[in-house]
């Protein structure tokens, strides 16, 4: 033999030794040196200031399917989903002014035990008459005033009011001086009852400041206040209060005597204009509604009662407002993030309104000769659109007359606090209150929960926890499994080894631009019949199944002997999904107005308008998941090992009978002990839904191992398989799956 010859024998056998032994370092990379993945997520996070485009649906069918799911979207995110259970408490209502054609009303409501709503009443004083002579039910306008400054009580000043006359935003005196009141006084004199409400922290709602944000002081593991990591996990929020307090409104609005409950609409501008078209998406009770100044592709709403975890991923305001269709929709935008409406969200407004045949009931007044308003030109729109809708029955010469002078309320006549009804004070105020309002709350929904905890033998209460609690985890991850032709499987040559091979696989999720690096070890002995394949996560990625010089650890190796083929990956901020090489210690997370307190560290501005990190490493599971049954079909096994079961309990709540069987080792984690905003295991609402067991037990009736919670599976996972009679499909075991 030629010396040439053996030395390339040589070569060729040095090389099948580095080979086997599946090289460490850089032999676990699927992408070359330098080489990124073609993922969108390892790019800049969305912001509230990001483009918000509505798709609209091509069938009624689609669109009602979609309109379900969004409504339960707003409704989670709101800490709403399900709906708390309604109070029989009735409001205070007081303090009567009398003016020539209304008479206003200071008024009260308890929202929850202690917690109060206020606002002023409008009602007319000529109320229609029915031919018996009796008088009619009239129609009723809720009416929040978004953020101005002292709310209800705003008075526009000296300079900007002769500025506004000016410009010929406002006509008259005194409405250009007191716009929030002209649009009730005004609305009244039209025939309707008018309930002018706070926003939380604004005139009359004093028990705790409009937005506080993140404080050190109220990150307690008990008795939390609002911002802080325990409320985030129970999905408690200033948003969420403050549409509650707009649906106990309705439910109190639509009972008073004077009110038609089938003839009631909502307007508001700005912050205003958000309560409106949130509570319309929500509540089907509302019939017509007038957002101003707010609904865009654009700028989403800069304050945190606006913002909520979830609310605006793959969603925003175009589509909340078109919730209501077929119903009537008003708008008005101006020269501010509105300004693009026109052609940017009210064309696909009209294609989703024309799939009722009715796509002249949805509208929009474009002035953009002025800045973010709700001025007379503005309000002009409105009675009209009011006056339509509402069957107000007035004939208008012009727009403009209507809007006559009236004599406008002092702050001292406006506010509901007066001597027989005190101002809220000491213990009813501050932080004080605010974690005694969230602890009960917290009671308050730990026990609407824990009711569906299903039964023994009992089907039809599991389907109804799977539809809470699933529907819960359903939003919270954000995804089902992919379709097939989404995912595509891309495979480097097989790198031969002592236990078979190693294929490099990318996985490509083609719909949401996302790709999974993966090694696929195939065993010498695998039969062409023999398709069980194992899908392994670990805490670390893909680096964790492997030795310091390359080889499977036992665990794997075991498997690879039996036959199993063994897919391990990388899920994102591990190994080659990271942005900088470095595996992900915290999750970025950003505030408004350049991190300014006190908004500084909401975590709705960041998981508001993208999924938590916690959520795609589940998406990365999935993606593996539809690319593998795209490929070897459905005998698959999913484990989290290592303790990384947390991720695998969430894909298989979601994937469901699409895993075969699921080994969950949890090694006690639960959501509950995260401590931090930027923990990657941060996932808003979780412990509000159960926890780590409640997404266990979304995996009954299937097959399912669970590892690390001691001899026996938490009560609730028993309970869940005992309720659809498959207690031998859950085995337990003290054992763990580690290195």
């Amino acid at each position: 033999m030629k010396p040439s010859a053996i030395l390339f024998g040589l070569l060729c056998a040095f090389f099948c030794l580095l080979q086997s032994a599946l090289l460490p370092g850089q032999e676990l990379r699927v992408y070359s040196e330098g080489e990124r993945p073609n993922d969108v997520r390892l790019g800049p996070l969305k912001t509230l200031n990001g483009y918000f485009p509505f798709d609209p649906p091509k069938s009624l069918e689609t669109w009602q399917s979609r309109r379900t799911e969004v409504r339960r979207q707003i409704l989670l995110a709101n800490g709403l989903w399900p709906l708390p259970e309604k109070t029989d408490r009735s409001a205070v209502v007081h303090h009567p002014i009398e003016r020539a054609e209304y008479t206003v009303y200071g008024v009260i409501l308890e929202v929850v035990p202690e917690f109060y709503a206020s606002g002023n009443l409008y009602v007319p004083k000529n109320s229609p008459k029915d031919p018996a002579g009796k008088p009619r039910k009239m129609p009723g306008v809720l009416s929040p005033h978004g953020h101005w400054q002292d709310g209800r009580f705003f008075k526009q000043g000296e300079e900007a009011f002769q500025q506004d006359l000016k410009s010929g935003a406002e006509k008259y005196d005194p409405s250009g001086r007191f716009p929030l009141q002209a649009r009730c006084a005004t609305l009244a004199r039209l025939g309707c009852v008018v309930f002018h409400y706070d926003m939380i922290g604004y005139a009359d709602s004093v028990q705790f400041p409009h937005g506080p944000g993140y404080r050190e002081s109220m990150n307690t593991p008990k008795n939390w206040g609002f911002f802080s990591p325990q409320a985030e996990l129970h999905l408690q929020n200033m948003m969420g209060l403050q549409t509650l307090s707009s649906l106990r409104i309705l439910d109190w609005f639509e009972t008073l005597p004077e009110v038609d409950p089938e003839r009631i609409g909502i307007t508001g501008a700005s912050g205003g204009g958000t309560q409106s078209f949130i509570l319309s998406a929500i509540d089907d009770r509302i019939c017509a509604e007038f957002p101003a100044v707010m609904v865009s592709t654009g700028m989403q709403g800069g304050c945190t009662c606006e913002n909520a975890p979830y609310l605006r991923i793959n969603t925003g305001n175009v589509e909340f407002a078109g919730l209501i269709a077929p119903k009537p929709l008003g708008m008005t935008a101006a020269d501010d993030w509105t300004k693009e409406m026109e052609t940017k969200g009210l064309p696909e407004l009209r294609e989703l309104f024309a799939l009722y045949g009715v796509e002249g009931n949805v509208a929009l007044s474009p002035h953009l000769n002025f800045g973010h308003n709700y001025n007379f030109v503005s309000r002009a729109d409105m009675y009209g659109f009011m006056n339509r809708h509402l069957g107000l029955g007035h004939r208008f010469e012009s727009l403009e007359t209507i809007e006559q002078p009236f004599e406008p309320l002092s702050t001292e006549e406006m506010t509901v606090w007066t001597g027989d009804h005190p101002k809220p004070t000491g213990e009813q105020v501050g932080e004080v209150f605010e974690r005694r309002l969230l602890k009960e709350m917290t009671a308050a929904s730990d026990k609407q929960i824990a009711a569906l905890v299903p039964k023994a033998n009992d089907p039809a209460s599991f389907g109804k926890f799977r539809e809470v609690i699933g529907g819960a985890v359903e939003v919270m991850i954000g995804r089902t499994l992919p379709d097939s032709e989404d995912v595509q499987v891309l495979k480097d040559r097989p790198i031969e080894a002592a236990y078979g091979s190693c294929v490099k696989t990318r996985f490509i999720n083609s719909r949401f631009t996302e790709e999974v690096p993966a090694l696929m070890l195939v065993p010498k002995n695998a039969q062409a019949d023999n398709k069980n394949t194992l899908l392994v996560v670990f805490p670390g990625g893909k680096k964790d199944g492997f030795e310091a010089d390359g080889t499977p650890i036992a665990s794997l190796r075991k498997r690879l002997e039996q036959g199993n083929t063994i897919v391990l990956l990388d899920l994102l901020g591990q190994g080659e999904l990271t942005k900088d090489g470095r595996p992900l210690e915290q999750a970025e997370i950003f505030g408004y107005e350049a991190g300014k307190p006190p908004k500084g560290r909401a975590l709705a501005y960041t998981y508001g308008y993208n999924h938590p990190v916690f959520a795609k490493r589940v998406h990365d599971i999935l993606t593996v998941l539809a690319g593998l049954r795209k490929e070897q079909g459905d005998r698959i096994t999913l484990v989290g090992a290592g303790g990384a079961g947390h991720f695998v309990a969430a894909a298989r709540a979601i994937a469901g009978s699409a895993v075969g069987n699921c080994v969950i080792d949890t090694q006690g984690f639960r959501f509950a002990n995260v401590e931090e905003l930027n923990d990657p295991n941060m996932l808003p609402g979780a412990v509000k839904y159960l926890d780590l067991p409640g997404m266990i037990a979304l995996s009954a009736p299937n097959k399912t191992t669970l590892l690390g919670e001691g001899s026996s599976a938490p009560p609730l996972v028993q309970a869940a398989f005992a309720a659809v009679g498959a207690t031998e499909n859950l085995i337990v075991s003290d054992a763990a799956l580690s290195r």
